[in-house]
């Protein structure tokens, strides 16, 4: 093992304070699955020379890279940095298929049944640009299942006086780190990298995986920003009503900008099973996720939730299905571009 992980390992005082924050542990009461627990046995492997298990290295899958016990970690340990060295480092290799082909292999297939709303691109050919040139980075989901996404934050940017530039379409490269491929993430990084104009003012993602994902990229870092912090930067209003409520995703830690009216929901877990892709391989440990965090019915029933995360909506929207409730799902830039027309609908 690198010195400078194995050096990262012995800093865990065993205080247990991940106990109290992470999903997995909450859901299945198995330390072996928590921070604290998969670093005892990383001490106990090394103290003894040993390879680590093929089990162990399997079981990392588990993690959902959410960095929650880093945040209340004394040591500050970056166990999300950790356990994906340790999947590149040992070659684990999945037993069919690597997450990330499955994952492009669930998008196509959904976007066959998928529904979007529609968000028709409109530009205004003699609008005054004032603000800049500026790129949107629209990931996957924008890509194979959810462009009205898509369109709806370039609809907001334009009102807005950006001019947005246009580039071919580029994974976040997310999945290839869910792998632990560290070598095609870095392949990915140097194609976006190579994307980015140098008159770019910002790189705006509307989509909380992505905006994580790349902020891994030291290069896109200064640039990169969040759709709702761009319009809040802009003083971009929004509307609000009773029905409204705002799912935060698991990834994400700051706020959101919204009306201050708009509820936020925050129980941890209950979309995550998406954000890492445990509904396509670990349905056991998806399923129990799914029961031990899911939203009461009377939280969402008859609700428009928002939230800033597509891998969010994604597994909300599977939630939803599965609970049978009348609840429609928005990503953040559908929100802020047709608010009016889903107040209309919500009268």
């Amino acid at each position: 093992m690198d010195s400078d992980i194995r050096e990262e390992v012995y800093k865990c005082s065993k205080c247990g304070l991940c106990q109290s924050v992470c999903p997995i542990y909450l859901a299945t009461k198995n330390e072996m699955l928590l921070a604290r627990g998969r670093y005892i046995i990383l001490n106990n492997f090394y103290n003894y020379n040993k390879k680590l298990s093929s089990k162990f290295i399997k079981n990392l899958d588990l993690c959902l890279n959410c960095n929650l016990c880093k945040n209340f970690c004394p040591s500050n340990i970056d166990a999300r940095e950790i356990f994906t060295f340790l999947k590149y480092q040992n070659n684990y290799k999945y037993s069919f298929l690597p997450f990330s082909i499955i994952f492009f292999l669930i998008l196509l297939t959904y976007k066959i049944r998928k529904k979007n709303i529609l968000v028709k691109r409109e530009i205004n050919q003699s609008r005054n640009i004032k603000q800049g040139n500026i790129l949107y980075f629209q990931g996957c989901i924008n890509k194979y299942v959810n462009p009205s996404d898509k369109n709806a934050a370039l609809n907001i940017l334009d009102k807005l006086g950006y001019n947005v530039v246009k580039i071919s379409s580029l994974c976040c490269g997310l999945p290839y780190l869910s792998d632990g491929n560290l070598k095609s993430f870095q392949h990915n990084s140097t194609k976006i990298i190579d994307s980015v104009p140098s008159d770019i003012k910002y790189i705006v993602c509307s989509c909380d995986s992505c905006y994580e994902t790349l902020k891994r990229i030291p290069e896109l870092t200064k640039r990169l920003i969040r759709l709702d912090d761009i319009l809040k930067l802009n003083n971009f209003e929004l509307t609000s009503k009773a029905s409204f409520v705002y799912h935060k995703p698991l990834i994400r830690n700051d706020e959101c900008y919204l009306p201050k009216e708009i509820k936020i929901l925050n129980k941890k877990g209950c979309c995550s099973l998406m954000e890492n892709f445990l509904l396509l391989k670990h349905r056991k440990f998806a399923n129990q996720l799914m029961n031990n965090f899911a939203y009461k019915k009377d939280d969402i029933e008859n609700k428009t939730i928002i939230t800033s995360c597509l891998l969010s909506k994604f597994g909300l929207e599977y939630l939803i299905k599965k609970m049978k409730l009348n609840t429609n799902v928005y990503s953040y830039a559908e929100y802020a571009e047709i608010s009016e027309s889903i107040e209309k609908q919500c009268l």
